[in-house]
């Protein structure tokens, strides 16, 4: 009996055999297509910023939604851009064609009468003339007919003691003026203004001059030569 049972499990071993196999097969894909899931709960309230939350939908919104942010968007450009900014116009100015930087006195004197450097914008203006200023004429000067008061021409030799120069913006007063040697004072001929320092004084007073002009004042007037200048009228106030 015993020999008869062993043959007959003998002869179902291979269905047996094939139904493990098969059984071990589906367990093996079953596990395999499962998706993964997370090891803990996941908190759907933290995805996202605040309650607008990333969805499936988010990257697929709709056209209108999308115009209506982007109208939004230019709405406040147009907003920004038609906002008027006020600039205030410039102050008028006095501008200055020359001063003799080589006296601090008369550089300060200058800056606070006018400026060299005005803004584009800024309207020009003359001075008041009833501010201090008076009408006189002016002659002119240079190396060749300035002497040393002792009958020498053609030198350099000033009251002051500053050198006589080819561009120097300097004046002589008369004699009697002695006291403004070192003073700065503005000229003005025709809208050109400029600001000398008295270094010299002469003995034209009796001639009814008021100044005469040093070769750097006369080239800034636009005259390339002392004959040519001659005697003219200008304004001019001593600061």
């Amino acid at each position: 009996m015993a020999g008869k049972a062993s043959h007959s499990l003998l002869r179902f071993a291979p269905i047996v055999a094939i139904a493990c196999v098969v059984a071990l097969v589906a367990a093996i894909s079953a596990f395999t297509m499962q998706p993964a899931v997370a090891s803990h709960d996941v908190d759907v309230d933290t995805i996202g910023i605040g309650a607008d939350r990333n969805t499936a939908d988010d990257s697929s919104a709709s056209s209108a939604d999308r115009m209506q942010a982007a109208s939004a968007d230019t709405a406040s450009l147009s907003s920004s851009s038609a906002r008027s900014i006020t600039v205030s116009d410039p102050d008028p100015v006095i501008v200055l064609s020359a001063y003799d930087v080589t006296n601090q006195g008369t550089v300060a004197a200058a800056l606070e009468l006018g400026t060299t450097d005005p803004l584009p914008t800024a309207p020009h203006i003359l001075p008041d003339e009833d501010d201090g200023w008076s009408l006189g004429s002016a002659s002119a000067y240079s190396h060749a007919d300035n002497d040393d008061g002792l009958g020498n021409f053609g030198t350099d030799v000033t009251a002051s003691g500053v050198p006589l120069s080819h561009d120097g913006l300097t004046v002589a007063v008369p004699e009697s003026q002695a006291h403004l040697l070192g003073h700065p004072v503005a000229i003005r001929y025709g809208e050109t203004i400029i600001v000398a320092t008295v270094t010299d004084t002469g003995g034209f007073e009796s001639y009814g001059r008021a100044l005469d002009l040093a070769p750097g004042c006369w080239k800034a007037f636009g005259v390339t030569d002392v004959h040519d200048w001659g005697v003219r009228s200008v304004y001019y106030k001593f600061l």
